[in-house]
């Protein structure tokens, strides 16, 4: 009698989980503490790092690091694997099972990364998360299932089920931050997913893997994938079902996101300062009507910071039109901060936007 208590405990807790991973997958819900870090697509790291020289620790920036500098910086290695289901619109939602639904797509990504997790404070010196900067190598498949229940977290499983039909799509090898000839030479092409490409990319990959400690080989560290801090998410999502309606744009993840890509920490924080600080100078000029210093600070803000905010959408559109803006009485102007604000005000200031507006309606 106990024998078959026992029996109908486990079957009903089997039952019980099967029914959650249902429910998680047909839901496309997504934990944060469970996925961790979010894979991204590689972007050169540019600051400086810590590192020890001499029996000193010093900053250095990380374009001079000599080779045996690098391995000392990226001193962890791991193998993560990141499930991802692609919602209609584009989005992807990163999942804590591995189990497929029936009809659904998926963005499967496995890397191998030697790197450095680096703890990341935006500009006001706050605290947004963290990000893995290294090099490595990327398996990434694009997959549509036809059925359930198929093991898309397994390359063996993923070619079986193409095998037999279930599912269908293409695959793509990435070499991240890793540089060489022989290393190009060695990267398969695939179009698409079988036994014979997954056999195929998984030697490839062991065989440049084993390249990187090479003295030909040239690494040159990415951020590879970025963990956002869940206290901000959750304190937004507090506010959102509270009345503080109007604090609820002062907590902005998909900013931090983007701030941990491209770095983030201290220095990127500083020079996001100075490119503010530019910013705000070049449109004092735009609004008294000097063309050339404003195009000169908008060039300096884009130097010191690449794709700040719109700076070279403005720039590029101040150099096409210049020659019809040398006049400060030009109706050209009043039409070019019209255009400013219809097209280029993304991440603006509030105070530059009234200015604009004010120039325009005067």
């Amino acid at each position: 009698m106990k024998r078959n208590l026992s029996l109908l405990l486990i079957i009903a807790i089997l039952l019980s989980s099967c029914s959650s991973h249902k429910e998680i997958l047909k839901n496309g819900q997504t934990y944060d503490n469970f996925r961790g870090f979010v894979p991204i697509d590689p972007i050169e790291y540019d600051d400086k790092v810590l590192i020890t020289e001499n029996g000193k620790t010093i900053n250095k920036e990380i374009k001079l690091l000599t080779g045996d500098e690098i391995f000392q910086f990226l001193n962890n290695e791991t193998v993560l694997v990141s499930i991802g289901q692609v919602n209609a619109a584009g989005g992807i939602s990163y999942l804590p099972v591995t189990i497929s639904a029936k009809h659904s797509n998926y963005k499967v990504t496995m890397d191998y990364m030697k790197f450095a997790t680096l703890a990341q404070a935006d500009e006001s010196g706050s605290f947004i998360g963290f990000n893995r900067v290294g090099v490595g190598l990327r398996l990434i498949t694009l997959l549509t299932t036809s059925e359930a229940g198929i093991n898309i977290g397994d390359l063996s499983s993923i070619g079986l089920a193409v095998k037999a039909g279930k599912v269908k799509g293409t695959l793509m090898i990435e070499v991240v931050g890793i540089k060489s000839k022989e290393v190009t030479t060695l990267l398969p092409l695939p179009s698409e997913i079988n036994q014979t490409t997954i056999q195929n990319a998984m030697q490839a990959l062991a065989t440049i893997k084993s390249k990187i400690y090479d003295s030909d080989t040239k690494l040159y560290p990415q951020v590879m994938a970025i963990k956002p801090d869940s206290s901000s998410s959750k304190q937004r999502h507090h506010l959102k079902d509270s009345s503080q309606t109007e604090n609820i744009k002062e907590i902005k993840p998909i900013d931090n996101e983007i701030k941990l890509q491209i770095g983030g920490n201290k220095l990127t924080s500083n020079k996001f300062q100075v490119a503010k600080s530019l910013e705000k100078e070049a449109f004092d000029l735009l609004l008294i009507k000097n063309i050339n210093g404003a195009i000169a600070k908008f060039d300096e803000c884009e130097i010191i910071f690449p794709g700040f905010h719109s700076i070279y959408e403005i720039n590029k559109l101040l150099k096409a039109e210049k020659s019809k803006l040398t006049n400060p009485e030009a109706q050209k102007w009043e039409e070019l901060y019209s255009s400013i604000l219809k097209h280029y005000s993304w991440q603006l200031s509030d105070e530059i936007i009234d200015r604009l507006n004010s120039a325009v309606h005067k």
